[in-house]
């Protein structure tokens, strides 16, 4: 039972989802088949006995206990089950709008013809679209729906003074140019990293109709409209700074899975300018980790991403605030994704002790570390690597190199990561065998490494030939 649709979605729910489903599932409205119920019960049983597969041929026992197995039967049970779960996600997604049901009820209401409920109900929707701090593009999409109900009961009760269109154009305007530019950064975002073309559809029309009117005094359509422009503008960070100054003043203004993304794509920019040698940004990255990590916007169901936790101690590494880094490592362990957690706290503890050039404590916990993970792997056996050379242990450096260069070729990784290594390999024994005293060679080497494209540690590298 285990690979089936219904175990996966009842597998991914939480106490208390599983709770609200007991009451949907034995709701008339929704299920009138006792069997149906009892698979339920069946699985919220085995879910607490802690079993990951469940037996088909003891699930219909528990539901059918006087008949022979049938596995049509049991099929058709779950079926039902799943249907009935959707309709359950459905509704809990349809809930955490409000503002939408209300929208709903009211226009509900006006079809009926039940002129004072409409008027109770619009009137709630527009007490509580007032009251909420949020300002996003679906804010003023439910704006447009709250008029667009209004001139609708006008109309019908030809009220045309109360009809409101200026509100109506207004509100839909602001929905699609937030909607419409948000989706174009997430469209370049994805294009930098996959290097695939889009077609941004009439996206340069909404930036001049932006630029040539008042719009900019919104933050969902100001924040993307700066982003988006830092993102096309190279060498430009004005854009940037307005776009950074934006997302810190008005963060409440967004959903929490939004202004992450938001944090996020400021503090990918920053890694972006940070790798062409624009060292400030490393500073910049820093104070945007940081923002995020005070108010818990960087986590996402209480975890913290391993990758985010890898780029808050490269930041601090590269400006030199070892100590803040150190706190940050362990206050953030227990945040991390289990899986994830050991292999990331030990990797990024131990670089913070090799940049410190604490070599033997750096050495204790990558030895006693099993990473799992092989990019991180590599990456460990990079900064021992650097470790042996730096104190001239050049019989465990080649014994090393050699170990590395195995491990390469025997993992099926990326062809790119696997050069990038082994372009490194390469050129440190290139260092190692060069006479110290041969100065022209040195600056041969250091050009030949400069025009190598793919190279791991390219500036650790060239600091050797120095």
């Amino acid at each position: 039972m285990h690979k089936s649709r219904l175990f996966e979605v009842f597998s991914a729910l939480d106490q208390q989802n599983i709770k609200e489903l007991k009451k949907f599932v034995a709701s008339p409205f929704v299920n009138q088949r006792e069997h149906v119920v009892l698979l339920y019960s069946f699985l919220v049983r085995e879910k607490k006995r802690g079993q990951q597969s469940p037996d088909r041929r003891e699930a219909f026992a528990f539901i059918w206990p006087n008949l022979p197995y049938d596995d049509h039967k049991l099929r058709l049970s779950m079926s039902l089950l799943l249907k009935a779960i959707e309709q359950y996600l459905v509704w809990q997604k349809t809930n955490e709008d409000q503002v939408n049901v209300k929208l709903k009820l009211s226009q509900a209401y006006r079809q009926l013809g039940l002129n004072r409920h409409f008027v109770k109900t619009i009137t709630e929707v527009q007490s509580m679209q007032q009251s909420q701090a949020l300002r996003h593009a679906e804010y003023y999409q439910n704006r447009y729906s709250f008029y667009l109900e209004q001139y609708h009961f006008n109309a019908e009760q030809n009220r045309m003074e109360g009809l409101q269109l200026e509100e109506v154009q207004e509100n839909l305007d602001i929905s699609y140019l937030a909607s419409k530019l948000r989706q174009s950064c997430l469209i370049l975002s994805h294009q930098a990293i996959y290097k695939k073309e889009y077609d941004f559809g009439m996206l340069n029309a909404v930036i001049n109709y932006i630029e040539d009117h008042a719009y900019l005094q919104h933050p969902a359509i100001s924040i993307y409209y700066h982003v988006y422009k830092a993102l096309t503008t190279e060498g430009d960070n004005d854009h940037f700074s307005q776009f950074k100054a934006l997302i810190f003043a008005h963060q409440e203004q967004f959903p929490k899975d939004e202004i992450r993304d938001l944090f996020l794509l400021a503090a990918n920019y920053c890694i972006k300018q940070l790798n062409r040698g624009r060292h400030h940004f490393a500073k910049e990255g820093l104070e945007i980790y940081k923002e995020g990590l005070k108010n818990d916007i960087l986590l996402r169901n209480g975890v913290l991403s391993n990758f985010t936790y890898s780029n808050i101690v490269a930041k601090a590494i590269v400006i030199k605030d070892f100590k803040w880094a150190a706190q940050f490592v362990q206050d953030y362990k227990p945040r991390l994704e289990p899986k994830h957690r050991k292999n990331s706290y030990s990797f990024n503890l131990a670089w913070l002790e090799y940049e410190q050039k604490n070599y033997d404590q750096a050495l204790t916990l990558l030895n006693k570390t099993n990473f799992t993970d092989l990019l991180l792997n590599i990456a460990a056996k990079t900064i021992a690597m650097k470790i042996y050379y730096e104190l001239d242990a050049f019989d465990l450096l080649s014994s090393h190199l050699d170990a590395m260069h195995i491990f390469l070729h025997r993992k099926k990784i990326l062809a790119s990561h696997k050069k990038n290594y082994l372009n490194t390999i390469k050129y440190l024994r290139k260092i190692i065998d060069l006479p110290l005293a041969d100065k022209q060679k040195r600056l041969q080497l250091q050009e030949e490494i400069r025009s190598v494209a793919i190279i791991a540690e390219k500036k650790w590298l060239l600091r050797q030939l120095e």
